[in-house]
């Protein structure tokens, strides 16, 4: 049957020569498809980390591995994307155009990736997190993190203040918060400093006026004692026999800010959520100033939620510090 069924059908194509070479010409090939490109979380990681730390040699310290190791990530990551992500600038490098516009999106794919993996990962976390900050992290990457804890743990209730250290420590040894983050001295002060996060420097801050630097006594623009910053400076500027005075005490880190703008004098803080319109100051007249340390403080008996967000809280600032 088959083989008379085709004898007929061909019977009449030959009497109807138009289909007949309709169907002798080649099918059309359906253009290929490209090739599906994944990129390396572990590229991206050492990327983004790079890129905060703002010394790819840093973050290969970070992740344990060499720095030509780290190049090589880099260049693999560029094959991954096909774009050049760096300028040579010297012996600096910076990024790109498409350097910028990847970094972007490089945060928000590590954001969730790890967000993803925290809200699958076995967990029975409840209750409550407490948590204290010093007015530096307050304006930062903080508030981000702690949206991402809620997202991930939402059966864990969430509670954050924003005060100075003293404050801090009090609500800790009350019991009215779980984890308070404090700047310390290098060497902390007793051992109830609590666990080590990250080191940061100590710098002289300024609105770009250097004048007032150069004639006199040094204007400072200062928190009210006690504060690390504070003590840090005026140590330092006595040791060079360096006069100061203090031009403007505020008890905010915002009153902080705006008497500097305005030129009311120098201050004294860290990188950390450094707004608009004031700079770091390298200045022969002043004294290097040393680095502090961020520490955080857990309360007695923490609970496996307070542990987890701790646990989360370091691993954030170490990778953007």
């Amino acid at each position: 049957m088959e083989i008379e069924f085709s004898i007929l059908a061909l019977i009449k194509l030959m009497n109807r020569p138009h289909e007949w070479h309709s169907m002798s010409q080649p099918l059309a090939m359906a253009p290929p498809r490209p090739p599906i490109r994944n990129l390396d979380m572990d590229l991206v990681r050492t990327f983004v980390m790079g890129v905060r730390l703002g010394s790819f040699l840093k973050a290969a310290e970070r992740v344990g591995r060499s720095q030509s190791a780290v190049s090589l990530q880099m260049r693999r990551l560029e094959e991954q994307l096909g774009s050049h992500l760096f300028l040579r600038e010297g012996r600096k490098l910076t990024l790109s155009s498409d350097g910028q516009t990847f970094f972007v999106y490089a945060e928000r794919l590590l954001d969730l990736n790890d967000e993803a993996l925290e809200a699958l990962a076995p967990r029975e976390e409840t209750g409550e997190v407490r948590v204290g900050i010093p007015p530096d992290l307050a304006e930062t990457w903080l508030p981000q993190m702690l949206a991402r804890f809620i997202r991930s743990h939402p059966e864990v209730a969430m509670e954050a203040r924003v005060d100075r250290k003293s404050s801090l420590l009090n609500d800790i040894a009350a019991s009215r918060l779980d984890i308070a983050l404090i700047w310390e001295g290098v060497t902390p002060e007793t051992e109830e400093s609590g666990d080590f996060v990250a080191e940061v420097p100590i710098i002289w801050i300024g609105n770009g006026n250097h004048a007032q630097i150069d004639a006199g006594a040094v204007p400072l623009v200062m928190m009210g004692e006690p504060c690390l910053f504070r003590a840090t400076a005026l140590d330092h500027l006595a040791r060079i026999d360096r006069n100061w005075r203090i031009t403007f005490t505020s008890s905010s880190l915002a009153g902080l800010w705006a008497a500097t703008s305005a030129g009311l004098g120098i201050t004294v803080r860290t990188p950390l959520g450094l707004p608009d319109g004031l700079n770091a100051i390298n200045h022969p007249l002043l004294p290097y100033l040393g680095n502090a340390s961020l520490r955080a403080c857990l309360a007695k008996s923490p609970s496996s939620a307070v542990k987890r967000f701790a646990s989360i809280l370091t691993q954030t600032i170490r990778e953007s510090v």
